[in-house]
């Protein structure tokens, strides 16, 4: 069970209670991650040159696994920045609309327009929450379950171009279909990997995920590697 107040996170497991104090994204990792995905979105559309980064998509999710020998479970997320809560619902709403177009008039001919919608948001810094980053629960496997016994995990960044690192140690809460948060986690995923079958739906997982930030270490290799961040 997890409660939260303003900059804390309460959890309590195994008979234990916990607290943590909440952070927002360091600087360095929230202009690495809008950058580089601003960069590729204009590769894409054809504004610049080069190959796309993917690397602050990709991210090791590990979750600690009490039945399993080795204590611990990992895989890979696509994870994505959250835009501030009086923003969210209008921006979901939107990408939900260009999803329901493009099955109207084909993909292609919305391909621009989708694009175009991440590249104006990626434009604007300010419009995203700091404090939280997202993904979807696609599988509800080992890691699905891992987080229903305890929500602790760490997310591991790793650009395979600059060598750049970092893991964050974090809290995650699943948040359900129906919640503006869940519309734009899943409209936006949708949005660039627009299914070919226009009878699969964008609600069609059960959760999305909401990482809150409790710590962060620098683990770019080097004389820094694993020095805490906070």
């Amino acid at each position: 069970m997890v409660e939260y107040t303003e900059n804390m996170a309460k959890l309590e497991f195994r008979g234990k209670n916990y607290e943590y104090k909440l952070h927002e994204m360091p600087e360095e990792f929230f202009r690495w991650q809008i950058d580089n995905r601003l960069k590729g979105l204009k590769i894409f559309l054809g504004e610049e040159k080069g190959m796309p980064n993917f690397s602050p998509h990709t991210v090791v999710m590990n979750t600690p696994e009490y039945e399993n020998e080795f204590c611990i479970n990992s895989c890979i997320k696509g994870l994505g920045l959250v835009p501030r809560s009086d923003k969210i619902r209008e921006l979901g709403e939107r990408a939900v609309e260009l999803i329901r177009k493009s099955y109207d008039i084909g993909a292609d001919r919305t391909f621009r327009e989708r694009v175009g919608m991440l590249v104006e948001l990626y434009s604007n810094p300010e419009t995203f929450d700091r404090s939280i980053l997202s993904s979807m629960e696609m599988y509800k496997k080992r890691t699905y379950k891992n987080v229903l016994e305890d929500p602790r995990a760490n997310l591991l960044f790793y650009d395979n171009q600059t060598g750049y690192s970092v893991m964050f140690s974090v809290i995650c809460e699943f948040v359900p279909r129906g919640d503006d948060y869940y519309t734009y986690v899943s409209a936006i995923h949708d949005l660039f990997h627009l299914p070919k079958d226009p009878s699969i739906k964008t609600d069609r997982y059960d959760f999305a995920y909401r990482f809150h930030l409790v710590e962060a270490f620098e683990k770019t290799p080097g004389p820094r590697a694993s020095t805490r961040i906070y």
